[in-house]
């Protein structure tokens, strides 16, 4: 089983109208990887199920549209938590340049076809759940927290006599 027992493994948040292509595909993809789905009409609906992640990985996988509701806004939120984000950019809907460059900025995957999305969530459950060049505490050493005499001083701005 790819994301453990229910309650407790990865869930893939999916926003927009549930009766579109697009939460359909996305919530039969996250069942067939054996991943808790959980749909959101809205923005603001996946706002609260991020507040009851309690340190579980998160997919939040949405219409460009809502997920750029308020200048972006929830790649903020996101970003806190270090939530990974997926946007779906319908062609038949204007999404607007600043909420294309709203989401890019954000690092949030961008996918013209609901199919692309298979492979975003497989990268995603590959992955250990960090962003790349983040380091989680379990990886540091306390070694890695210790800086040499040399190192002080020259963070202090002393000269040294080497």
């Amino acid at each position: 089983m790819a994301g453990g027992s229910l309650g407790l493994g990865p869930r893939v948040i999916v926003v927009g109208d549930p009766c579109s292509e697009f939460v359909r595909t996305m919530v039969r993809l996250a069942r067939e990887h054996e991943v808790e789905a959980v749909p959101c009409d809205d923005a603001y609906s996946a706002v609260a199920e991020i507040g009851g992640l309690a340190d579980r990985r998160a997919l939040i996988v949405g219409t460009m549209r809502e997920l750029t509701r308020e200048n972006g806004r929830f790649f903020e939120l996101a970003a806190t938590d270090a939530i990974r984000c997926c946007c779906f950019l319908d062609t038949r809907t204007a999404a607007g340049r600043d909420g294309v460059l709203s989401a890019s900025r954000a690092g949030a995957a961008v996918i013209s076809d609901p199919r692309e999305a298979e492979d975003v969530l497989t990268e995603w459950l590959a992955d250990d759940g960090r962003r790349p060049g983040r380091l989680a505490p379990q990886d540091l050493l306390d070694n890695d927290l210790r800086a040499t005499e040399a190192e002080l001083s020259a963070l202090l701005g002393h000269k040294t006599n080497a």
